[in-house]
């Protein structure tokens, strides 16, 4: 389910959402944000030219992949190697905004030459208007809630793994920590957000 791509591949040249306990659907639903776009953070250690390379790889990754750009998102590079290398990696649709920078920065870091220095952001993928709120959901995430929890009747629980971006939707907690672990594929950070 999450994708740390390559962006040079699919150029075709050479990784918080929890709150210490869960709040119910209703007040989730004033927190979470509209998945209709997304808002693109530049670094500002950016070059014009860097700044402009990074918005023409969005909708290349999108062409790439077959879906839309998911926020929380981040692409990271290895500034000694330049925008443009192998290095240059992303990480979309995860929870929040600092797991898509981890998972970016990691991605970047196993790719980088091993002489290159530390990787850096390059770009975040962000809901249009973004300000850090109570509670955060990955896209696909978002769109679950709204489209079938929100709808859901009787006793309903939505998990998640910060670190993965995995997530699930049961009607009970210990059903939706299990599925949400299944996806998680190895992370052990699952845990219920919102619970009505």
């Amino acid at each position: 389910m999450r994708a740390i791509l390559s962006v040079l591949v699919a150029l075709g040249l050479v990784s918080g959402a929890s709150v210490a306990e869960p709040i119910g659907g209703q007040a989730a639903s004033l927190e979470l944000f509209d998945t209709s776009g997304i808002g693109l953070q530049l670094s500002q250690g950016l070059s014009e030219k860097e700044r402009a390379t990074i918005k023409t790889l969005i909708p290349l990754i999108e062409q790439q992949t077959g879906t839309k750009a998911k926020f929380y998102g981040a692409l990271a590079y290895a500034p000694d190697e330049g925008l443009v290398s192998e290095a240059l990696q992303g990480a979309f649709n995860f929870h929040t905004v600092e797991a898509a920078d981890q998972a970016a920065i990691a991605a970047c870091t196993a790719t980088k030459r091993a002489t290159s220095g530390e990787c850096r952001l390059a770009a975040r993928i962000l809901p249009p208007g973004y300000q850090r709120r109570a509670v955060s959901l990955s896209h696909d995430a978002t769109r679950v809630f709204f489209d079938r929890y929100i709808f859901a009747r009787g006793a309903k629980f939505f998990a998640v793994s910060s670190a993965t971006g995995a997530w699930a939707m049961a009607p009970s907690q210990s059903a939706a920590l299990a599925a949400c672990a299944q996806d998680a594929k190895g992370a052990n950070d699952c845990a219920v957000i919102i619970e009505d």
